[in-house]
């Protein structure tokens, strides 16, 4: 797209910025840099749909006290004169009209691929843990992203900072779901009752993935299937589980975001030393060689189930396990992980 930058910048700012710059055009809003009068580098994000824009803008003041969401300044109309505006609207078609709008925030430099590309496995292990502890923060607030990928992911002083909250929505606003981004997972798309927590972990799985393989993952890695095992080989066992669990197809079975921390915490640790963590194979008819979890520390367990809907599942357990007549429940610290029904029957206790 040709943009004369030099024409909307003295349109939109009435010279009060310099050094216009077009960056890139999406469904509701078209975005510029440019420079102030304090010399400082901003992102205008113009939109005639104004609901849009204060959507955006509500949300920033909503996590404004979390130190890696963007900043914006503030939101206002666009004054143009109805001679200029008639040139912008005829050069830019669906980009300005007499209903424009302005939201100004903060500009970041580095972006997140340019980033990780120059970092160590354990160095990108330790960005990504942090780019977690982001995202759980932004979801306590009660807000998920929903778009997740490495272009919204900037980067500052070495830390993860989210841009772009489009697409977003809050706990009261999970009714539909636009996203068709790579990163994205199309079967919640187009389903009619999507998580957006689960929503978010899968973009982040598949982030994950890219990380160690150097591209997103196509498709949930389905047990049984030659993406799976090759998948399996290429990673590890430490390293696959995390991402398997993130990416698994049916949504409430994706892990919360606190076992991926600490699943990550360990990974990270041994990334450091060269080394893979301790993985346990199992099946479940038989768990007498299972280590014995006398410490609070949780252990990864990686059980083979004989069912046809999944070949394979993992949980972390700490010092027990339930059992139920009809499904296998696991707990951790009294939370219910997840549960599934099948022919085969678990029993730990505490003594195990």
């Amino acid at each position: 797209m040709s943009v004369n930058t030099q024409l909307i910048g003295q349109y939109i700012s009435n010279g009060k910025l310099q050094n216009f710059q077009f960056v890139e055009q999406g469904s509701f809003i078209t975005c510029f840099t440019a420079v102030n009068s304090d010399n400082e580098k901003v992102v205008l994000i113009v939109s005639d749909n104004i609901q849009e824009l204060q959507t955006r803008f509500d949300l920033a003041r909503k996590l404004g006290d979390i130190e890696g969401v963007q900043k914006l300044y503030g939101l206002q109309k666009l004054e143009i004169q109805d001679s200029a505006l008639e040139q912008l609207e005829a050069e830019y078609p669906g980009i300005f009209s007499k209903d424009s709008h302005v939201l100004t925030g903060r500009y970041y430099a580095t972006q997140y691929n340019d980033h990780v590309r120059q970092l160590s496995l354990p160095q990108k292990l330790d960005f990504f843990r942090e780019l977690l502890v982001l995202v759980k923060q932004v979801h306590d607030k009660g807000v998920y992203h929903m778009d997740l990928k490495p272009s919204n992911i900037m980067v500052e002083d070495g830390k993860p900072v989210l841009i772009d909250f489009g697409q977003s929505v809050t706990e009261a606003e999970v009714d539909s779901v636009l996203n068709t981004s790579a990163y994205a997972p199309k079967h919640d798309v187009y389903s009619c009752n999507v998580i957006p927590e689960k929503f978010d972990i899968y973009c982040l799985g598949n982030m994950l993935h890219e990380i160690y393989t150097g591209q997103p993952l196509q498709n949930p890695l389905t047990p049984g299937s030659k993406q799976f095992t090759q998948t399996q080989q290429q990673l590890g066992f430490t390293a696959f589980n995390m991402i398997a669990m993130m990416t698994k197809r049916e949504q409430i079975m994706r892990s919360p975001l606190q076992i991926i921390l600490s699943d990550l915490n360990d990974e990270f640790e041994n990334s450091k030393l060269g080394q893979e963590s301790n993985f346990v194979e199992t099946n479940c008819g038989s768990y007498e060689n299972l280590p014995v979890n006398s410490s609070p520390l949780r252990q990864t367990v990686y059980f083979l189930f004989d069912t046809d809907e999944e070949d394979s599942v993992q949980f972390c357990y700490q010092n027990w396990a339930r059992k139920s007549t009809k499904d296998v429940i696991f707990c951790d610290d009294g939370e219910v992980l997840f549960s599934c029904v099948n022919s085969c029957e678990i029993s730990l206790d505490e003594n195990f």
